[in-house]
């Protein structure tokens, strides 16, 4: 999976198998498209093309977004669903990032009308389980809400499930090069945090980030950062807020990247 893609140009979206190992070249996704469609069999798909997609675990008991390229299809929700279903692959379980969907887990009736995606799962889906399905189809920009075991949720039902900065693009595994592009959302104290790269134990930036609201506001924010990659390789990208008690790193959330 581990080509040059992009993560969502919508704000709120965020992409390979779930278990391969490797690393994705994006830092920001296309738009993608999803056209009303009840899916109950496998999507119809194009061979040896791809489309980027986000899908989203949980890191500490709250949403991460993690990056598939799956094959190319007119049900493009339906091949994100299963991506998610796979789960983390093993950059990302070492990352930190789990799933609550259970191994067994199926969907069924996936269809997509008047901006709500509704569909059933089996065995019945946790809070956590759906907070992950729900970030999964509301990244496509015609699913505003997802109607699940009778009730019509959206991210804002997840608040409490989201972390205080969480980063779409970059994920886990993926691979930057200069500038990296950095979005996501975040509700942080005055709206402000930090995003460092640090690659092979020498500092490539350390930026300050300024979201459009905070203070027990989520807003969003998208930076573009130039650095110097010297060798490249592996890297680490953290985000963070300073505490405003004591100054020191609060709500961290380290990303391993690879750098080019």
């Amino acid at each position: 999976m581990l080509g040059v893609t992009g993560v969502a140009g919508f704000l709120l979206a965020a992409c390979g198998s779930g278990s391969s190992v490797g690393t994705t070249t994006t830092t920001v996704h296309p738009t993608t498209t999803v056209a009303p469609t009840t899916t109950t069999v496998p999507p119809t798909t194009t061979a040896g093309r791809t489309l980027p997609v986000s899908v989203y675990f949980l890191r500490d008991g709250k949403v991460a977004a993690a990056h598939r390229d799956v094959p190319e299809t007119t049900a493009i929700a339906t091949a994100a669903m299963n991506a998610l279903i796979a789960g983390p692959n093993k950059i990302e379980s070492s990352a930190g990032l789990s799933t609550a969907l259970p191994a067994d887990q199926q969907f069924h009736d996936l269809a997509i009308a008047g901006g709500v995606a509704t569909l059933s799962l089996s065995p019945a889906a946790t809070l956590e389980a759906q907070a992950q399905v729900v970030y999964t189809l509301t990244q496509f920009p015609t699913v505003r809400a997802v109607s699940l075991g009778g009730q019509r949720l959206t991210r804002a039902s997840f608040e409490d499930l989201t972390p205080a900065i969480f980063v779409e693009s970059p994920a886990p595994g993926d691979v930057i090069s200069s500038p990296v592009r950095i979005h996501g959302t975040a509700n942080t104290f005055e709206a402000t945090f930090v995003v460092k790269l640090v690659i092979a134990g020498g500092q490539a930036f350390d930026k300050p980030v300024m979201a459009t609201s905070g203070s027990g506001t989520r807003g969003t924010f998208a930076i573009s950062i130039p650095f110097a990659a010297g060798s490249g390789g592996p890297a680490t990208l953290t985000a963070y807020e300073e505490s405003a008690e004591n100054g020191r790193p609060i709500n961290v959330v380290p990303i391993p990247v690879v750098v080019r």
